[in-house]
């Protein structure tokens, strides 16, 4: 067989396999392993959907929870503007509770919480840490004393009333039937209530990251020269250390490595309150010092 002869056959045979896969027999589309995964496709598209308008809602939380953080910073005893700024901070918390909390909450009805945590975790902590430090403003007193409130105070702000406005009509959504549509209809009439779960261990994580404002709060008040700010700040340190290094943290890693800078904002407080009671007025020229790299061989333990 002559080379020529033996391209022309090779060319018969691939029109052939082309001839035998345009004429393929047509999916029949009332296939039933054909529509599970039509149905497949469109709920992983709808959470996956939902998943990144979680994450905008939760970067728009962290975004205005630090601005408030920052605004907290202001306060400053010689302007005499705490009250003041204590009541812009909680006027913008409460408007980030009944806004964008609750379009989380309208985001997450009849979905696990579980799946969609790590959308929402970083603007809920950085959120009670924002709360937890206005409240400290609040109701802490001056000699490191006064009580916040819980998770479960925090939960019972978070119970919303679902309204006909934040309903939406699914265009996936097959027709129903009439006697269908009027009991939907009864069932929206009826006020249905919706809350969004506050996790404990996220409220923990969260509270934890006040220790590092109270240690900024105490660096900035020793320029200042507001020396009872800074031992009033090492007083709650210290008592937000014994609380936590008690916790068991085998099982969270997050929480282990919060502790761990918890414990270096301590130390950097005591040694701001020991300079304090050692130097006196002239503690603030000596704010370097302060900074310098903490051993690792620390005794850890008690206060």
């Amino acid at each position: 067989m002559s080379q020529g002869s033996r391209y022309r056959n090779n060319g018969r045979r691939q029109q052939q396999k082309h001839k035998n896969v345009t004429e393929a027999v047509p999916i029949c589309e009332d296939n039933p392993v054909l529509k599970a995964f039509v149905e497949y496709a469109q709920e992983l598209d709808d959470k996956h959907d939902r998943y990144e308008r979680i994450v905008k809602l939760s970067r728009d939380i962290t975004i205005e929870s630090k601005r408030i953080i920052f605004l907290l910073h202001t306060i400053d005893a010689r302007k005499n503007n705490r009250a003041k700024t204590v009541e812009e901070a909680r006027q913008r918390l409460s408007k980030l509770i009944l806004e964008n909390f609750k379009s989380l909450a309208l985001e997450l009805v009849d979905q696990d919480p579980c799946q969609y945590r790590c959308a929402y975790s970083p603007g809920l902590q950085e959120f009670i840490e924002a709360y937890s430090f206005m409240e400290y403003f609040q109701f802490c007193s001056d000699d490191g004393s006064g009580t916040m409130s819980d998770w479960l105070a925090l939960q019972q702000k978070m119970v919303y009333q679902k309204n006909e406005k934040d309903t939406c009509d699914d265009p996936l959504k097959t027709e129903t039937t009439s006697k269908e549509q009027k009991q939907s209809e009864e069932e929206t009439k009826k006020p249905q209530t919706v809350i969004f779960n506050v996790d404990p261990t996220e409220y923990i994580l969260g509270l934890s990251d006040l220790t590092g404002e109270l240690m900024r709060r105490c660096i900035n008040s020793l320029g200042s020269g507001e020396t009872d700010v800074c031992l009033e700040a090492c007083k709650v340190l210290q008592q937000f250390y014994t609380g936590y290094i008690s916790l068991n943290v085998h099982r969270c890693r997050e929480l282990s490595r919060k502790i761990y800078t918890m414990r270096q904002s301590v130390l950097k407080t005591e040694n701001v309150c020991y300079n304090v009671k050692v130097r006196g007025g002239e503690a603030a020229k000596w704010g370097s010092v302060f900074e310098n790299k903490i051993t690792e061989d620390l005794d850890e333990g008690f206060y």
